[in-house]
């Protein structure tokens, strides 16, 4: 999984299902944080038009063909509603953002699609703890790493 995550930090491009204009919400958090940190951020919100002054895309299927990558911040049954609009796109890398006691985006069915269409998939952890950490996100890294509940590269 270590490779994964490596590949999601190296690309700069990246789109993110679930983005919010609510500044309460996760995914208008972890696009601000990626944004400012260099990131070609893609919100792709079927309900919006712009995020954050960022074009909206209603769906996977209508991002630009350089992003590889997607994270979900959406509950698992809209992952399970979603995933199958990755076919026929270039996206080679999912991240599936695992919410505050919960799975989150996780969903073993959206899992399994992946597996069976060469989509490498990251899931259970906070993308913030690793894109790069820093402040809480940095102190939770450790915590996790600690308890040894990383992916076992990191322990």
């Amino acid at each position: 999984m270590k490779a994964v995550i490596g590949d999601f930090i190296k690309d700069k491009y990246v789109a993110l299902v679930g983005a919010s204009k609510s500044s309460h919400k996760f995914g208008n958090a972890l696009l601000r944080m990626l944004t400012k940190k260099g990131y070609i951020v893609y919100p792709v919100n079927p309900k919006e038009q712009e995020i954050e002054g960022l074009t909206c895309y209603a769906s996977v299927k209508d991002l630009p063909p350089d992003v590889k990558g997607v994270i979900y911040c959406v509950p698992s049954t809209v992952t399970d509603s979603v995933i199958g609009e990755l076919s026929d796109t270039g996206i080679r890398r999912v991240w599936m953002h695992q919410g505050e006691g919960g799975k989150g985006a996780y969903s073993a069915a959206a899992h399994e699609f992946c597996k069976q269409n060469g989509i490498s998939v990251v899931y259970g952890f906070c993308p913030m703890m690793f894109f790069p950490p820093v402040g809480i996100h940095k102190l939770h890294f450790l915590f996790k790493k600690w308890g040894k509940k990383l992916p076992a590269e990191y322990t």
